[in-house]
């Protein structure tokens, strides 16, 4: 591994990690009573302006102009990859244990796999299927689906966990056919410009939850939308160019990693041995998914 490669490898593991604590933090602002429609809302929002001013700055607003073509990928991308995805996945963070939200999200290359086969022809070789196959069976562990008297998340829990993933899988999707001719900022810019216009329409009714809160919790705000999104990103993205999507997709399998760790040792969230094993199965398939895609996680929204 080249230097370069090892900074690389640095950056996606950092940005992983980053990502890997979004569930502790958003966990305390639940704690304070703040909805997740209004803490997703803020944060797309907030995220937006962050990623915007970066765009602004490096090519100015020049280089925010797309072809009329491109906004017909651009606003699915926001309003189902970041508009969705945000609301699926931090529902489930607020009703099931951080580690199993991240897992559950890490059926999302199955998904891609799945949707690039259907809509891009993509083959599907024998690995791939081998990966979802890993996929499902970890999941079927990490639910508890194995004892249905005792389920680690109820049904409700596990369809929003799995929509998490689809929906942050169809942000590959959608995101596929422009990655070529924008950058990635620029493509997130979109994304969370138009997942923002999704979010707070969803939000308005709870967005008292924000009134009166301590100013710690304001500043958790603030760095879940501009550390967790704008630096995430930067530091992805510097991988990304580094390693190659793949390698950088495989890298980033340390999220869940973080987040279980997270979940265990500072909200005392059970550690079972069919969890554990679930976790490894849908981590394998994870990164069995990664062969041969190519370009497909640019931009990644978290």
């Amino acid at each position: 591994m080249s230097k370069d490669q090892l900074f690389g490898a640095l950056a996606v593991m950092a940005a992983a990690s980053i990502w890997g604590t979004l569930g502790f933090f958003a966990k305390i602002l639940y704690a304070e009573d703040v909805s997740f429609e209004a803490l997703v809302a803020v944060r797309a929002s907030v995220g937006w302006l962050a990623v915007l001013g970066f765009v602004l700055v490096t090519g100015g607003l020049r280089s925010l102009r797309v072809a009329r073509q491109d906004l017909g990928f651009l606003v699915p991308l926001g309003l189902v990859g970041i508009g969705a995805f945000y609301l699926f996945y931090f529902y489930t963070v607020r009703e099931s244990e951080v580690g199993t939200a991240a897992i559950l999200l890490y059926s999302s290359p199955a998904f891609v796999v799945l949707l690039a086969w259907l809509f891009l022809r993509e083959p599907l070789g024998l690995v791939k299927v081998f990966a979802l196959l890993l996929t499902v069976g970890g999941v079927f562990l990490v639910s508890g689906a194995y004892d249905p008297a005792n389920l680690e998340v109820t049904p409700v829990v596990m369809v929003t966990g799995l929509l998490a993933g689809l929906t942050y899988g169809l942000y590959s999707i959608f995101g596929r056919p422009v990655a070529g001719r924008l950058s990635p900022a620029v493509i997130l810019t979109y994304a969370l410009f138009f997942g923002a216009v999704l979010l707070f329409p969803a939000a308005l009714p709870t967005l008292g939850t924000l009134a009166g809160l301590s100013a710690g919790s304001y500043a958790l705000l603030f760095m879940l939308s501009v550390v967790h999104t704008t630096l995430g990103f930067a530091l992805y993205t510097y991988g990304l160019r580094q390693l190659g999507a793949g390698r950088s997709a495989i890298v980033a399998t340390v999220e869940p990693v973080v987040a279980g760790a997270i979940g265990v040792t500072l909200l005392g969230e059970d550690l079972t041995a069919p969890k554990v094993s679930g976790a490894a199965l849908v981590l394998a398939g994870a990164m069995l998914a990664q062969i041969r895609l190519r370009k497909v996680r640019q931009g990644v929204p978290r």
